[in-house]
């Protein structure tokens, strides 16, 4: 099986336990749920913020100039 790791809810258990989200036990995954729904931090991460652009925009801007 594979596992997104890049998602909001494992970048929560990385940042609170050091451990991917998939290695964690039913309290931690509750405790991330909660955590993600409730603290703004992960709520409005810097890659939702106006303005923010990915790379493969940037490299596409770049290349259409």
């Amino acid at each position: 099986m594979t596992h997104n790791l890049n998602t909001t809810i494992d970048k929560v258990a990385m940042s609170e336990f050091g451990m991917h989200y998939y290695q964690l036990g039913e309290n931690e995954k509750q405790w991330c749920n909660d955590e993600m729904i409730n603290n703004k931090k992960w709520l409005q991460p810097f890659w939702k913020k106006p303005g923010y652009k990915t790379e493969a925009e940037i490299i596409m801007e770049s290349k259409l100039k």
